[in-house]
């Protein structure tokens, strides 16, 4: 499936945009679900929610397995771990997923774990397009 690049205005440079690989998906713990933009992020580890998105699915952020993520300059973000449902807009399947969600008010990563571990993911940015591809299984 293939999906353009979202411009949003650049924070950085007035009258400027950036170009970014969202993608729309539905997240979904016990019978609470949230249909919601995410960024495609090959430099993340893991994926990383903000606790926000946590409450709405009727999680106990803070019950989960406890997890340090750090960023840009080696920041520290603690966080906490739980194991949701996802499916990507426009697939007809749900993965499950561990999130770590943190209490910064941060733009949804999808991560390696999980979510590059479990579709293709390509990207052609000289097109401003990018590819999700359900994994074929061996």
């Amino acid at each position: 499936m293939k999906i353009r690049y979202t411009k949003l205005p650049d924070l950085l440079k007035p009258n400027a945009y950036s170009w970014y690989p969202l993608l729309q998906v539905c997240a979904r713990y016990e019978n609470k679900g949230r249909v919601f933009t995410a960024l495609v992020d090959s430099g993340a580890i893991d994926c990383i929610f903000p606790e926000s998105i946590g409450r709405l699915l009727g999680i106990d952020v803070r019950s989960g397995k406890p997890r340090t993520y750090f960023g840009l300059a080696q920041q520290a973000a603690p966080g906490f771990l739980h194991s949701i449902k996802l499916q990507v807009t426009g697939l007809d399947h749900w993965i499950s997923l561990d999130v770590g969600f943190i209490s910064a008010d941060v733009m949804p990563l999808l991560g390696q774990g999980g979510f590059f571990s479990t579709y293709q993911i390509i990207f052609e940015r000289f097109r401003y397009q990018f590819e999700v591809n359900k994994r074929k299984v061996r």
